[in-house]
Order: C-alpha cells, then structure tokens, then sequence
C-alpha cells in the first residue's frame, strides 16, 4: 500500500514527495479579508503581518527559445477537489524559473491573477489564489512569449461552512453569537419554533445563516522578566509565561523575552491565538508569531517549527449547535519545542460524534494553517477517552490528516464502544435483569456483574449505563446539546416528528434512514445481540451456574431503537444494510490505515466507576494485528496513580515522526513506520513504590498494577477486537464443546428444562465467532456521502488504496 501526496510541498528538499515524508496540508476560508476587516474592530485584535513582496519581476517579451518551460500547476493547499474558503495557494512548475518567471502568466477563470504570484522561498513560483468560485475552477498558467506552453489545475472550492464529504449538514443547528442571546430555532423538517440561547463565540461579529464569522487574531508575548523565572507556556492561570501584546502600543524590543525552538531558530517570544469559525464549527491555534515581521505562507516565520499538534477533547455527547472553542489548549512541552496547537469543536466529542464531520473539519483547519502560515511537516494528535476515539477512527477512516496518535483512557470507537453500555444498561439494575434475583445480597450482586460483564469491579457496568448509553437515547436532552429546546425534540407520544438526538442519529449521513411501522423516520440501527450467549465462558469456568445461564439469557432482552429496554428471550435484530454502511464509513475502527500512523498509548489504571476500560487498549491492538499481522506501530505505556506521562510521550512521538520524515526510501508507509520506531517507544509498565520511586516492569509482569479485564461480549465468546456488530449464527448444540469445563473438559450438565428454554431462546442459533461478523469489512478510506449513505470513495490525487 503506498499513499502518495502529489500535491503536497516539501519545505527543503522537493516540490513532490511520498506519504512517509512531509505530510499533507488540508483546509480553510478567505484569511486575508477576514483579517483586514476584523483589525479595525479590536485594539488586539490585527491581521497578521503583511504579506513580503515578492522577488521584483520585470515583465517583458522574451525570445521564444527563453519563454518559460512551464510543467505543471499543483495545489498546496489540501487536495484540488477539496478546496475550501475561496482561496487555496497555488504552485507553477517552471524547469527555467530563474530565467523565464517573468514570462509566466497565470489565470483564474479567464481573469488575470499573476500578480499574486512571486518568486518564494527556494526559488518556488507560488501565489495565494483569492475570488474562487463554489464549484470548479480553473487556473491556468502559460508563457507570454509562447501561449502554446501552458499547464492548467481544476479546483474544486467549497464554501467554508462546508459540507466537503460529510454529506447534508444536520438541521436545525444552533449559530453562536458573539454575546448571551436568546434565538428563534426552526426545525426545518416540521416547522416548529422555540426559543433558546445561543452558545456564545466570544468573538465580535454576528455569524451569517451558515454559522460563518471572521476569525480574530490576538496576541500575547513574554516579558523578559517572566523568562528569566519559571512560568507556564500559557496565557491564563497561576504564572503564565504570556501577557496581552497591543502591536499599535508594543513594549520596548528589549523588555521581550527570545525563544529559541527545536529546530534552533531563536525569535521574539509572541504568540498569536487565532480563534474562528469553520464548517459549523469553531477553532482555536496557538503558535509563535510576530506581527512585526513579514510573513507569507510560502515563505513561513521561523518561530514555527511547521508542526502542529491537534487536540481532541473528549466525553460521551454530541449536540446540534456551534459550541463555542474552549480556551486555547496550551501543551507545555509542544509549544516549548515551537509546535502550533489548535483545536476544533467538531473533534470534540462532547460536540460531535460523527467522525466524517470531525475529519472534515480538521482537513479544513489544516488547509487553513497552510494558506495563512505555512505548509505542515507532520500532525499529531492528543485525547482522552472520547478524544482518543476521535483520533483513531479519523485515522482509520481518513488516512493522512494525523500523522502521528498520542491517545489516553482509549476507546477504538464510539459504535463499539456502545456494545458494552448496551450489555450492561440490559444487565444492570437499571437495566432490570438483577431485579430477577430479588433474594441475592449486595455482595451476590456484585458477583454476578463481574461474572456476566468480565469486569474487576461491580461498578464499571453501573457506570457505563448510566453514562455513555444515554448517548445512544434519541429523546435525551444531553445529546442536543445544552439549552436545546425541547419542545423541538423526539418524543414518541407527544412529537414522533421531532428532532432525534443520539449518536447514531448524528450519523445518519453514513448509516441513512428508514421509516418505520409507526411512521418515524430513523436512523439505520446497526446495533446487534442476536445469537449473543451472555456469560458463557463464565459458565465455562464454574463462576456462573447453568439456571444463571440460562436466565439471563432468556431475560436480557435488547433495546428498541427508541431506547427502551425489551425484556424477554427476543433480541435486537440489526439490518444488513445498516452493518455494510456502518463498516464501510468507519464507525467501526479497523487496523488498515492505522498501521500508517505511530501510536503511544497512555493506560492509566481504571477505578471505580470509570468507563474507561483497560481491555479497550488491547482491543486497538488486536485490530492491527488481524490486518498486518503484527502491532509495531502501537505503543502501551501503563501506568497506577503516577503523574500522565504526556510530555515524554509528545517527545518520544516528535523522534518517531522525524525520523519518518527523513527515511527518503521507497518503502511503504506502514514499513517506514516500524523501521523508524525510536528505541524508547515500547511497551512498559510504570508503578510507584510507596516512597516516591518508580519501578518499571514489562507490561505482562504480574507486578504490573494495570490489568486487562474483559468485556460482556467476550465473556460470551466474542473476539478480544469487539468489532463483530452481528454474529454469523451456527445451530445450538449443548453436546459440542463449548458447553464443557474450560479445566477439566467435564461436559456441563443442563436439566431437560434448561435445554428446552436454551433451544426456544437460541431458535435461529448462536455466535459463530470463528467467522467474520455479518457485513463485516475493512472501509475504503476517504468516503463522501454528498449523495447519500451508499458512500462512494474519493478519488484523490495523493492517496492510492490497496487492492
């Protein structure tokens, strides 16, 4: 498999180069006119430094034998058919630059634009493109002297607002505003009103009808008094390194602080935090950056090393409003190196669960960077829990946006994850079955969720029903997200066709609709426990008894697709339609593209009520495994009441990166990956002694305080993966062997009774886990559901699939 960026610049050494080099650069709106406006508005807020001109060209007829040997036009920005916001920078391939330039004429549509274009840096004829229309474009570039000698690029450009690939934008949708305010929210698909306050920008301009605003620029720098004591690489809290820099009113050059970044480059130490709006969405980056000094994308600051780091915030919710960024998310040891940080609210998950959406917005936010500041070395990115989430499954599905994966409290994806909040909600209390067994104490009770869920603690499943299967309730108000009014909202007696809030109806672009019985229309239900024999390999082991077996599972039930819970011996049934949609968008993570990316995986030790299961990490791992055979590229470093170990994770990530982009071989990605795999990047297991030291032992050791448990689906004999949203079905025979002692063989003995019930329960048969599950299969990588759920693979200059 080889993903080639052929449109993707190189900083020194090539105009074109292979995936395993420097990375791809992706999305962003019109920044030069959003800067100018928003400068006269705020005294801190000002564009960023103006534009250098360009090498002086002096523009006149050349012999023919001298006119420009013109080769190309490439887009730098992001792929040509992904444009966005208007713009995108530009690159003309001349073999005879230094002497012809003067000699290239370059057209947008027909309209002359060479005056955006200029001699840059290493002698690279490149102009930033402005006035694009919605839809294709064409830039042409010839020679004066010879207009037979041309090249010309088609972009396609996209509003800002999106959508690119995620398909129709979810209605109706909450703008933010730059103040608290109250706003009429129409729901499109019945007409209905309310009132409810907006979320609130913070930024100074009212957002138009598709929720876009101008971005704003401010600036902050550190006092040569601060750098002389220790301080934090922030702007806010106790000592931070950065105070507000007014670039009409500047300190004195002397009271400001120099930084010197990994790459030795040493600059004025000033920050500028850039905060706007994109795809629905809104963003937040922080780099070094000096409104005094001339600046072009092509010919980049130096106080930027040219790598990002990209943050994902986590939880369980998605919502139907802008949410406004959360304070720029300082990463001490990342800035301190001269890396950009920035964050988008559509890779929060407590905003957006939809990761096609999530991974629109940041290729749209790499484009950005690209055109504003300068083209990306390599991204990594940084999460926990729903954070890591979102980077594995934007990685999986849409390879090339995140070079390199620092996930924490890690969970494959929000669609599997659900199977076990489903196992346990059904199981649970709450969920009813224990309710069955009135006479058993609490410390019987406990047993029988350890025993049924393969959990260490009791409470783990209780956590898990009362948090994270809410998400998956159409009528929770959490999922709208807050201040949502409900009298917009689904309710099955008062309003059917109200807005449904959960996390696959915010998927309904990838998993499509079907109308029901009832007449409501709902999102495909790919959720499956037909055949699920719950709690077998504890039947197996004797901590589960054979009347207990057989009860739970001729009372577990399922969930409807509204969410209620359905005692009794049947089980949900999901579609094949809904399954194949489902694999093929990458709701379910797969290993494929994962293999392209290093990933350091932070285990910290579960507790008590966490949902943040340690198997879950294993779980990664094996999805590796089952595509490449091996999982080199995935790094556990676990750890029990230590401090996170982030910083020596981004450090050990930063040498990984670095030395794949300097491995100029013709090897496979996922080749480069392994060969370039730092010494320190290993599994390990770090525990305190008690007085203050730290012993570090194997992962395996028995010493190692993190444990891998199970889930309830494994404990009925499904695959450490958890990645079979319906088993393929084999007949129930209680004489093979999968109803014998896991120590002795002894055959487990069932009552004509039991067997009878057994038979009624498993009529169409049990889980053959020895097969695939139905529709299971691995996604094709960059999907777009501009024509609905039946999605269609993007044909992109860069990025081969296997075959």
């Amino acid at each position: 498999m080889r993903q080639e960026r052929k449109w993707a610049p190189l900083l020194a050494v090539s105009l074109i180069i292979l995936l395993g080099g420097c990375k791809n650069n992706r999305g962003a709106p019109d920044l030069d006119q959003e800067h100018s406006e928003q400068s006269t508005e705020l005294p801190q807020v000002r564009a960023l430094a103006l534009l250098p001109a360009p090498m002086p060209l002096v523009r006149k007829p050349l012999p023919v034998s001298r006119s420009a040997e013109i080769k190309g036009v490439i887009s730098l920005s992001n792929d040509p058919a992904l444009v966005s916001g208007n713009d995108v920078l530009v690159e003309v391939l001349v073999t005879n630059l230094m002497e012809a330039a003067a000699d290239v004429i370059v057209t947008l549509n027909g309209v002359v634009v060479t005056s955006e274009f200029g001699l840059r840096a290493q002698n690279r004829y490149i102009g930033l493109v402005s006035g694009l229309e919605v839809g294709e474009n064409t830039i042409v570039a010839s020679s004066w002297a010879n207009p037979s000698l041309s090249a010309r690029l088609v972009v396609t450009n996209h509003s800002s607002s999106g959508p690119i690939f995620s398909g129709p934008h979810l209605q109706p949708w909450v703008c933010a505003q730059p103040k608290e305010k109250w706003v009429t929210v129409t729901d499109p698909a019945t007409g209905r009103s309310a009132e409810m306050t907006a979320p609130v920008s913070g930024l100074a301009v009212e957002p138009d009808a598709n929720c876009d605003m101008a971005s704003e620029t401010r600036y902050y720098y550190q006092p040569l008094a601060r750098a002389e004591s220790f301080c934090f690489m922030t702007i806010e809290g106790e000592k931070p390194c950065f105070i507000p820099f007014n670039p009409a009113t500047p300190p004195a050059d002397s009271d400001i602080a120099r930084f010197t970044n990994d790459r030795g480059d040493t600059v004025r130490s000033i920050i500028a935090v850039e905060r706007g709006a994109l795809n629905r969405g809104m963003f937040s980056l922080v780099t070094f950056h000096d409104p005094a000094q001339p600046h072009h994308a092509a010919q980049p600051q130096k106080g930027w090393n040219n790598k990002v780091v990209f943050s994902f915030a986590g939880n369980i919710w998605g919502s139907r409003r802008q949410a406004p960024p959360n304070s720029p998310f300082f990463n001490e040891a990342a800035l301190r190196a001269g890396y950009m940080l920035a964050t988008t609210t559509l890779t929060d998950h407590s905003s957006s669960s939809n990761h096609a959406v999530g991974a629109e917005a940041l290729m749209m936010m790499r484009e950005r960077i690209v055109e504003t500041y300068g083209p990306i070395r390599y991204a990594v990115g940084t999460g926990s829990s729903g954070g890591s989430l979102t980077q594995l499954s934007i990685a999986s599905a849409y390879p090339g946006l995140l070079d390199g994966l620092i996930t924490e409290q890690t969970h494959a994806d929000e669609l599997t994850t659900s199977i076990e909040a489903i196992d346990c909600g059904l199981f649970s209390a709450t969920g009813g079955y224990l309710s069955n067994f009135p006479t058993l104490d609490w410390q019987e009770r406990d047993r029988m969720s350890m025993t049924f869920s393969g959990h260490y603690d009791f409470s783990h499943c209780l956590s898990l029903n009362g948090g994270r299967l809410q998400a998956l309730n159409p009528s929770s108000h959490t999922s709208c997200g807050p201040t949502f009014h409900p009298y917009l909202q689904y309710n099955p007696t008062h309003h059917p066709g109200g807005v449904r809030c959960s996390h696959l109806e915010h998927n309904v672009n990838l998993l499509g609709r079907h109308t029901g019985p009832d007449g409501v229309t709902r999102a495909g239900h790919p959720l499956d426990n037909t055949g699920i024999q719950y709690g077998l390999l504890s039947l197996r082991n004797g901590t589960m008894s054979p009347e207990e077996f057989v009860h739970i599972n001729e009372n577990i039930g399922y969930y409807s697709q509204d969410h209620v819970r359905v005692a009794g011996p049947r089980r949900s049934v999901a579609t094949l339609e809904s399954l194949e949609r489902a694999y093929r968008s990458g709701m379910v993570t797969d290993g494929r593209y994962l293999g392209n990316v290093p990933i350091i995986d932070l285990r910290i030790n579960e507790t008590s009520w966490s949902q943040d299961l340690n198997w879950r990490s294993q779980s990664v791992r094996q999805r590796l495994v089952d595509v490449h055979h091996h999982h080199d590229n995935h790094v556990i470093w676990a750890f029990h009441s230590m401090p996170p170990l982030s910083e020596a994770a981004f450090k050990t990530m930063d040498s990984w990166l670095s030395a794949i982009e300097k491995d100029d071989t013709p090897r496979l990605l996922t080749e480069k990956v392994i060969v370039a795999k730092p010494a320190e990047a290993t599994d390990r297991c770090l525990a305190g002694t008690g007085q203050g030291a730290v012993q570090e032992m194997s992962l395996d050791a028995p010493e190692c305080p993190v444990k891998f448990n199970l889930s309830p689906r494994q404990v009925a004999g499904g695959p450490a993966t958890e990645n079979i949203l319906k088993c393929r079905l084999k007949p129930l025979d209680l004489k093979s062997k999968d109803y014998t002692f896991a120590g002795s063989g002894d055959r487990i003995t069932f009552t004509a009774h039991q067997q009878d019930r057994l038979q009624k329960v498993f009529a169409d048969g049990v889980c053959d886990w020895g097969k695939p599950g139905v529709g299971q299969q691995l996604n094709p990588g960059w999907m777009s559901y501009v024509n609905g759920p039946d999605a269609v693979p993007l044909e992109l200059a860069w990025f081969e699939r296997p075959e």
